[in-house]
């Protein structure tokens, strides 16, 4: 009768032992600056692939994501380059955990 009571407390104090927590997950920032030169550009379209988010370029010319640490796409839309003109254009972007990536769009107003 001990050794099974001893058995059952040995079992019940392996059992209490804590999983190993996963560290926490830092935020990491996506900035897109949209720019001609040395002027910031207000209003232009940035889209967050594959999550669809959008949001529109602020005063600053910047569109600011907060996203876990990973790869992702930024598609900026109706961005001159010169020569023909297309929808949009992509961005590839591989950003660390806890860190800023900034993504620099040049817009070309000239090149109409």
């Amino acid at each position: 009768m001990k050794k099974a009571l001893v058995l059952l407390l040995l079992s019940l104090l392996s059992s209490c032992k804590e999983t190993p927590s996963q560290p926490p997950q830092f935020r990491s920032r996506i900035v897109a600056y949209v720019h001609w030169g040395n002027q910031a550009l207000a209003g232009k379209q940035i889209e967050l692939l594959p999550t669809g988010e959008m949001k529109f370029t602020d005063s600053t010319g910047q569109a600011e994501f907060s996203v876990p640490g990973g790869r992702y796409v930024i598609r900026a839309f109706d961005i001159n380059r010169g020569g023909p003109s297309f929808r949009s254009i992509d961005f590839n972007a591989d950003v660390q955990s806890g860190q800023t990536l900034k993504i620099d769009i040049f817009d070309c107003l000239d090149c109409l």
